[in-house]
């Protein structure tokens, strides 16, 4: 009796087919590929929204701090500036490790697996056979991109230090791989979905909680 395939790691080299470690065996091909966009990975990942906000408040409170006590306002107005200079060029760092992370991650699709190939000091590429998937949701936003979300069976796990960014929350004894911000995250779930049921023939889990929705119809949630 052969064993159950689990995730599997392996380093990232020469590419026969980009994003796959290897050439695909007879039988098996290339349904969907793509990466997360950089805009999503610095908004959810690097949070430069949250960064520069808080950069804005440093210096607006500069500003009113001189101003109740009476201080110079130009000399305030002037460590402003710099404040905000500061915050800039924090954020252009974040901005450009974002689109790093982007450029080196590939997500791929095939009718057996999901390969995702990740990592920019150290690139790997990690296999998913849908077969160790418990199940899966589907996080829409309002201009189409989302993340894809996916379970693993308790016997099969993957390190939480090898998926980062590519995992949701932080859950380091059971993390959950996903595909973070994916364009037509819909379309994608759906291709993945119909292969995990092609495979498998899983059934669709329908529950929601919040900002998370299930696959959609003819997606799977991979049990």
């Amino acid at each position: 009796m052969s064993k159950p395939a689990r995730p599997r790691l392996t380093e990232h080299g020469l590419e026969p087919v980009r994003g796959l470690p290897e050439a695909l065996p007879p039988g098996e091909v290339l349904l969907w590929q793509g990466a997360p966009t950089w805009a999503e990975v610095a908004q959810r990942v690097f949070l430069v929204r949250w960064v520069s906000g808080y950069f804005l408040i440093l210096a607006l409170w500069e500003i009113l701090s001189a101003a109740m006590q009476g201080g110079k306002l130009v000399a305030a107005f002037g460590a402003a500036a710099v404040i905000l200079l500061g915050g800039g060029v924090a954020i252009g760092i974040l901005a450009l490790l974002a689109k790093i992370v982007a450029r080196s991650s590939v997500y791929s699709i095939t009718s057996r697996r999901l390969v995702l190939r990740v990592g920019v000091a150290l690139p790997i590429t990690i296999n998913i056979p849908f077969v160790a998937i418990a199940g899966a949701y589907l996080r829409n936003r309002k201009d189409s991109s989302g993340d894809i979300v996916l379970e693993l069976l308790p016997s099969h796990r993957i390190s939480w230090i090898a998926l980062w960014p590519h995992c949701s929350g932080w859950s380091l004894g059971r993390p959950k791989p996903m595909l973070r911000g994916v364009a037509n995250a819909a379309e994608v779930a759906k291709i993945l979905g119909d292969a995990v049921a092609a495979t498998s023939g899983a059934g669709i889990s329908r529950s929601v909680s919040g900002p998370e929705a299930a696959m959609p119809s003819g997606a799977t949630a991979m049990a």
